[in-house]
């Protein structure tokens, strides 16, 4: 018996996927939804020259560079610092290409390119590998968790979204739709439903209890490299892609609401390819990140879309580097974390823009990272030969003069008691205390 007749059988299990939902789907409203044909998102402007991704990786990488040396930059912020907490061995024996924290951060998730994804559970002041989700042929690229932490969503290299149950580490469903590599994934914070976007530029929109598509967005003209659902209620679908373009769709009608080109920032970059986007906590901006040396932040709540910020000095021309928010409890304002090419990670003020901290976290590109939501730190993987994922720590600088040597670190705060996975209350601002600080969250 195959994994999809398996699924098959289990389907009857699948109708409490993602409890409490907002938004119940029955057949008849499925059958609705796939006859409504979304409108097509609007023509490229006729200036607009994208350029041709596979073949200026290709010459990118015929171009023969020097051994990269790593040197600290000057007149960083030097208030506090990240340490190395913890060095995660889970037996990988390819590179881990996805991490991810449970939203009440009592778990961990790791996702490898040998196609296995490893549950992790804190045990004796570690993170140990619990569960095997091993049922992809091919490696895994990304990994979400449903809000009350019961589910997991993986998409994989083998054109597949898995459903799995972190309590037992089953696969509950195979999702088959895609006809090429499928990048990235996002899970709806409401409803029972998700979203996949793949290298076959299209986003698809699964309910846990429908084996096929209820949607089918033909999102772009180049691979989609990243995609996620608004925060809050779900209303919103941002996608960026190797065509330069960020889109944000509306998540019932499948619609394009708005069409986001770099050079709106007023920077000349727009012909370079989007890498990844990350929603803020609280929903009104979006981070887009590029293969330039830039990075920028949009205020997305607001009519007409706006630059907000710009991030200046990333080293991330070839590879897909990931980038989130963190925000230490003893700094001012929340910063963002992005990591490049070289294995550096390079950390920005989110008040000012200005590169705050840099560490030489890895030895080869930076393909993951994720911030803890309740304390001070976040982890890292990469294309590392040692398939090992690393956990960093803010620590901060108290002194009653300058040059005191004292430190102290972060205040770590005690996950509660596994319960049944009941979630606890998740801190719901980044707001800063300074006057004036940009509230992301």
């Amino acid at each position: 018996m195959n994994a999809q007749t398996r699924a098959a059988q289990g389907s009857h299990n699948t109708a409490r996927l993602f409890p409490n939902p907002n938004i119940s789907l029955n057949a008849r409203e499925i059958r609705r939804l796939r006859g409504l044909v979304p409108p097509p998102p609007p023509p490229i402007p006729k200036d607009w020259a994208p350029i041709d991704a596979a073949n200026d990786r290709v010459a990118a990488n015929k171009k023969t560079k020097k051994p990269y040396k790593y040197k600290r930059p000057k007149n960083l912020d030097e208030k506090g610092k990240y340490v190395l907490s913890e060095t995660i061995n889970c037996g990988a024996v390819r590179p881990i290409s996805s991490v991810r924290f449970t939203p009440s951060g009592r778990h961990l998730a790791l996702g490898s390119a040998d196609a296995i994804g490893r549950f992790c559970q804190r045990k004796n002041g570690k993170w140990e590998v619990v569960l095997l989700f091993d049922e992809h042929e091919e490696g895994i690229n990304d990994i979400q968790f449903s809000k009350d932490e019961h589910y997991a969503i993986t998409c994989s290299d083998d054109k597949t979204v898995r459903l799995w149950d972190v309590r037992t580490g089953k696969q509950h469903r195979k999702f088959v739709g895609h006809q090429d590599y499928v990048f990235a994934c996002s899970v709806h914070p409401t409803s029972t439903l998700f979203c996949s976007g793949s290298f076959d530029e299209t986003i698809k929109l699964w309910d846990p209890r429908c084996p096929e598509a209820v949607r089918e967005i033909k999102a772009h003209a180049e691979p989609i490299t990243g995609v996620q659902f608004s925060p809050g209620d779900g209303s919103v679908i941002a996608s960026g892609s190797y065509d330069g373009l960020t889109r944000l769709w509306d998540t019932a009608s499948g619609s394009c609401l708005v069409t986001i080109y770099a050079e709106q920032a007023g920077l000349p970059a727009k012909q370079a390819p989007v890498s990844g986007l990350r929603y803020s906590p609280n929903g009104s901006y979006l981070l887009v990140s590029t293969h330039d040396t830039f990075m920028r932040l949009w205020r997305v709540d607001t009519q007409p879309v706006r630059a907000s910020r710009f991030f200046e000095g990333c080293r991330s021309l070839r590879y897909n580097c990931n980038n989130g928010f963190h925000a230490p409890k003893n700094r001012e304002a929340p910063v963002v974390v992005a990591g490049q090419e070289d294995g550096c990670l390079m950390i920005f003020d989110m008040n000012t823009g200005k590169l705050a901290h840099e560490v030489q976290a890895h030895r080869s590109p930076v393909l993951g990272m994720d911030n803890h939501p309740r304390n001070s730190m976040f982890v890292s993987c990469s294309m590392d030969k040692d398939n090992l994922a690393r956990v960093w720590r803010y620590e901060s600088h108290f002194s009653g003069r300058e040059g005191d040597p004292d430190r102290r670190p972060a205040p770590i705060v005690q996950a509660p008691a596994d319960d049944g996975f009941v979630v606890p209350p998740v801190r719901q601002s980044y707001a800063s205390p300074t006057a004036g600080a940009m509230d992301v969250g």
